[in-house]
């Protein structure tokens, strides 16, 4: 038993470690944490409701984990192919589209959410 929650608390450990490096070290992740703070901040003064924050914090969190797969997927293709190639190119490409696909949606659902509250 000692052995599982020994296990878990490393992979807890670890995945704080890449949520602190990325953070710290990744600029595309910090513009995003960025905004997310700025979408916060609208959910303060529009006074979301409970069910407003959930939604909120749902799309932010599915941003910012988008992010870090795309940086991941970025620092994978930079590690098997150094050099700039097609198939590399593409496969960073659509990571990012990925990010940007998500992005969209997320200030969508807060474009709605804030909309609802002016109108």
């Amino acid at each position: 038993m000692k052995s599982f929650v020994n296990r878990l608390a490393a992979k807890f450990r670890y995945a704080f470690e890449g949520l602190f490096h990325g953070i710290c070290h990744d600029s595309s992740i910090r513009i995003q944490c960025g905004f997310a703070l700025l979408a916060a901040a609208a959910g303060i003064l529009f006074r979301f409701t409970v069910m407003e924050w959930m939604i909120l914090i749902l799309v932010i969190a599915l941003v910012i984990a988008m992010e870090f797969v795309n940086s991941s997927i970025e620092r994978l293709c930079d590690l098997s192919a150094p050099h700039i190639n097609e198939a590399s190119k593409r496969i960073k490409d659509y990571a990012a589209a990925a990010v940007l696909i998500v992005s969209i949606g997320a200030l969508l659902v807060g474009l709605l959410i804030i909309g609802g509250k002016i109108l």
